[in-house]
């Protein structure tokens, strides 16, 4: 009848319409009438053909499924393992966009979307090709987009087919497409293909028109035959790959033998537990376990419980769980841990349902130590009051959902989940938790958040979403996801010290917020931008910005102050616009980079508006340096104050750029196990030196353990313990000066490769011990011992340098050195080099310096690169 109601008010619209002509034009009636008739005739058609469209709801499909004719989807489609969707020729497919706060777990995006993890079949034909687009066609705002098509470890073939329209065209989540004939247009993403397992064949097919055309994340498998991608407005083709993290550390939720092998002691179905219960040992859950108001459940360190798999609507989702209305006390140990999981014999995401607390808020709910998995939700509450610590959540389709609760969690992983968490209208303290390895990380609206120390990192698209509500973000780190931090239609919300780093295309988002602080973070090795902002107001200050592979920062429209920042070696632009909106960032380092030149705004493209730029600080602003590890690559620039010792991670390369001033608090240094890049010029040296004291040991050192070929040039080192202490590591040191340290530099192994260097000034100069390596065009002087070989010198070189004027030795060998040291073609001060050694004639036992011939002059102190 709906239609018919259409109709009749389509009627009077066009008896208005035609009305409105015979007034202005005369018309005989007779012609009229059949104008009328034809109109409305005409609408009744086209009502009737769009209410006659099978519309798709909110739906699992449970049988292999064909579509053809007209389809409006209104929400999620999902095609599971097992199951085939086949979409004739000539198929229109239209999707509604979607509230971006819905909450289904077992989607991947929070859009509308076509999820296939079975098959999908797309039969277009040349004259008669499949359509997938928005259900609001000609609508150019992409943030009301639909989800797209999302290939999510399963198999698609495509033949003649448009998608358009979608926030993401075609998404392939470790799966693989086949497509002949593809059109990706019109899309905020033409497509991507993210993971080692995902493989893409295009052929005869066109990727144009849309702001992305292809991403390939974290080795994503893409080929293209007689195919087109070009046009794209932004960029055509990208690549990125985040460093790979370990998997979550097991020593806290380790599984004892001795419960994996106890018998079930007690099995529950359908039932309520009054009272006071008492859960050890293995439990099996047959149904749904409830525990009504005024009851207790505790459960004992060690206790299994598992959850057969029940799943009465065919739907995939195991419904099998725990309601807790009264109280819960799951406390495990560190060494005996609660294991809540799946029953069967192979465990699955999504075979149970959840530990659910409701209505649970007049005493705390306590979950420690415990490790959940295989679940739709490892928990849910709402209107509950509950405190999780220590545990591990992993292998559900989300870890954790809760609403209109009071939360605490500290210490607790989040990994290999669909979602690792989503919570809104709650009150929320989330504390040095790790949320690593999910495809969404989390996903908080409407809070009032705290959120300090965690890690939010490689999580296949956001590491951290904070819509609405009120959240101070404090020294958290947001490392290798697709996108690091978004923030958006926020109230108020306080963005500091946090460590944005090797997003793999944004690491932070401001969209349509409202007093936002951002201030003292790190921004850098993002892959596309450090920061992008959309009608956001605020003040964007203290922070460092740099090496990001495209733009320092981009800007839609902002309205506030961008002040007080080191904006530095950016790749493409230090501050790129994209909207009219003027910008104000004057008062900040750019590191002597020509603005002009830096900046893209009205100079460059007369729609946009202008960067105000004038006023910049001459020098760079302190930075200190707050995280104690470096997991993705990082850059230093300008001064960098390190209060306490920095870990450079195996995988991670620091890049420390000419210029920069490093200052080092007591007793703090760095410990290198990837990579150190630190290369100044002549004219525009690196300084490693002490905060405060001024005097040797000031601070501690730079180690380097096992690192990656590593180089330091054209850099000084003062008041150490050690400048450089280095254990097999390649390392090559070239126009350095080491000065007044207890050591400047000692090396175990190597091969190291010394040359135009200073060593003046400290209790050692070089100490080897094993060393492989050769000092060249050096000069080692003024020290108490300019060189110490204590052990194994036959593999070390000293050729063409000065040692000379050293208080003790300028050449030592030491008592457990029992060979001979190659130091021929050195200059020694004019002096005999006899005075200037201790070795076999010293002591009879250990080996022999060989210095003849020696040199008549000082020699030149050349860099050798």
């Amino acid at each position: 009848m709906v239609w018919i109601l259409l109709v009749l008010k389509g009627k009077r619209a066009v008896r208005s319409v035609l009305k409105k002509i015979r007034q202005r034009h005369p018309v005989p009636e007779r012609a009229l009438h059949l104008l009328r008739r034809a109109a409305t005739l005409a609408l009744a058609l086209a009502l009737l053909l769009l209410f006659l469209a099978p519309v798709v709801r909110a739906e699992v499909l449970t049988t292999d499924t064909v579509w053809s004719g007209e389809i409006l989807v209104s929400e999620d489609v999902l095609v599971p393992a097992g199951v085939s969707l086949t979409v004739m020729p000539g198929t229109v497919v239209r999707v509604e966009a979607a509230d971006s706060t819905k909450t289904d777990p077992e989607y991947v995006s929070h859009r509308t979307e076509i999820t296939v993890r079975g098959v999908l079949r797309v039969r277009g034909e040349e004259k008669n090709p499949v359509l997938f687009g928005s259900a609001a066609p000609g609508g150019e705002d992409l943030l009301n987009a639909w989800g797209g098509i999302i290939i999510d470890a399963g198999t698609a073939e495509i033949a003649r087919a448009e998608v358009s329209g979608a926030e993401t065209g075609i998404t392939v989540l470790h799966g693989t497409l086949a497509a002949s004939g593809l059109t990706l247009a019109e899309n905020r993403y033409g497509m991507l293909v993210q993971g080692e397992d995902s493989v893409v064949e295009l052929r005869f097919s066109t990727v144009s028109k849309n702001d992305y055309g292809v991403f390939l994340l974290n080795g994503a498998s893409f080929s293209r035959l007689d195919s087109i991608l070009a046009g794209n407005s932004k960029r055509d083709l990208y690549s990125g790959k985040a460093v790979p993290r370990r998997a979550p550390e097991s020593s806290t939720v380790a599984e004892s033998s001795t419960v994996a092998e106890r018998v079930t002691g007690r099995i529950y179905r359908d039932e309520a537990l009054l009272g006071m219960n008492l859960w050890q040992g293995k439990v099996l859950i047959d149904g749904l376990v409830r525990i009504p108001p005024e009851a207790v459940l505790f459960i004992m360190p060690g206790t299994v419980v598992e959850f057969s798999r029940r799943d009465t609507n065919g739907d995939g989702i195991g419904e099998n769980g725990l309601m807790i209305q009264g109280r819960l006390v799951a406390k495990g140990t560190k060494d005996a841990p609660i294991i809540f999981r799946s029953a069967e014999a192979a465990r699955a995401m999504g075979d149970w349902d959840s530990i659910n607390i409701l209505g649970s808020d007049r005493v705390q709910n306590l979950i420690e130590f415990c490790r959940i998995e295989d679940a739709y939700r490892g928990m849910h509450f709402h209107f509950a009051n509950v405190a999780v610590t220590h545990s591990l959540l992993q292998n559900n389709y989300r870890g954790a959902q809760f609403q209109e609760s009071l939360v605490t969690m500290r210490y607790n992983t989040f990994s290999g989940n669909r979602s690792g968490l989503q919570a809104r209208d709650s009150e929320v303290i989330f504390v040095e938790n790790e949320v690593v390895g999910n495809h969404n990380g989390a996903n908080f609206f409407r809070l009032d958040l705290e959120a300090r120390q965690n890690l939010f990192a490689n999580n296949e698209e956001d590491g951290l979403r904070v819509r609405e509500g009120v959240s101070r973000l404090v020294e958290n780190r947001m490392l290798g996801n697709r996108f690091g931090l978004l923030v958006a239609d926020a109230n108020y919300v306080e963005v500091e010290k946090n460590l944005i780093s090797g997003n793999l295309e944004s690491g932070l988002a401001l969209r349509n917020s409202d007093h936002v602080r951002v201030s003292a973070n790190a921004l850098v090795h993002n892959g596309i931008n450090g920061m992008i902002i959309r009608a956001s107001r605020g003040v964007i200050s203290g922070n460092a910005i740099a090496a990001n592979g495209d733009r320092g920062i981009a800007i839609v429209s902002f309205s506030g102050f961008i002040r007080n920042n080191n904006i530095f070696a950016n790749e493409v632009y230090a501050i790129g616009l994209d909207g009219e909106s003027d910008v104000d960032a004057a008062g900040n380092w750019w590191a002597g980079a020509d603005l002009a030149a830096a900046i893209y705004d009205s100079n460059d493209e007369k729609r946009l508006g202008s960067v105000t730029y004038r006023e910049a600080s001459p020098d760079p602003f302190v930075f200190s340096w707050v995280w104690p590890t470096i997991e993705t690559d990082a850059a230093w620039g300008g001064t960098v104050l390190v209060p306490a010792r920095v870990t450079v991670a195996p995988g991670a390369a620091l890049s420390v750029l000419p210029g920069t001033t490093v200052a080092f608090g007591p007793g703090s240094g760095l410990e290198i196990f990837g990579r150190i890049d630190s290369r100044g010029t002549e004219t525009n040296r690196i300084r490693y030196t002490a905060a405060a004291r001024k005097e040797p040991g000031a601070w501690d050192e730079i180690s380097l353990q096992q690192a990656g070929a590593s180089v330091f040039a054209y850099s000084d080192f003062s008041f150490a313990t050690w400048g450089i202490h280095s254990h097999f590591t390649p390392l090559t040191i070239a126009g350095c000066r080491f000065t007044e340290n207890d050591g400047g530099l000692r090396f175990r192994s190597g091969p190291l490769d010394i040359s135009g260097s200073v060593f003046r000034g400290n209790g050692i100069g070089i100490r080897s011990f094993r060393g492989i390596g050769r000092i060249r065009s050096s000069d080692i002087s003024g020290n108490s011992i300019g060189i110490f070989i204590r052990e194994k010198g036959a593999s070390f070189a000293l050729e063409y340098n000065n040692l000379y004027g050293n208080e003790r030795y300028s050449l030592r060998l030491g008592d457990f050195n029992r060979e001979d040291v190659d130091a021929r073609h050195n200059w020694w001060g004019g002096e005999e080099p006899a005075e200037e050694i201790f070795d076999h004639e010293d002591e009879s036992y250990i080996g022999r310096v060989h210095f003849a011939p020696v040199l008549s002059g000082p020699v030149d102190i050349i860099v050798q690169q």
